[in-house]
């Protein structure tokens, strides 16, 4: 499981376009948002530097929570 702080999600359509940018890249992924706290949580065959490179992409700043 891979963990994020993604500080600007900051409603539902950036939930959205989170949800979106990852199943683009790994169309099995298990998204889990918590929009209150800023946290993602993906369970992902991808890597983590994949995962942050695909929200990163898509405009966000993701950063790595320790599991």
């Amino acid at each position: 499981m891979i963990r994020l702080h993604v500080p600007d999600m900051t409603c539902g359509g950036c939930a959205a376009a989170i949800t979106r940018a990852l199943h683009s890249a790994d169309t099995q992924a298990q998204i889990q948002i918590d929009l209150p706290s800023h946290q993602v949580s993906v369970q992902s065959r991808l890597g983590a530097d994949q995962v942050l490179n695909a929200l990163k992409t898509a405009g966000f700043t993701p950063e790595l929570q320790a599991a």
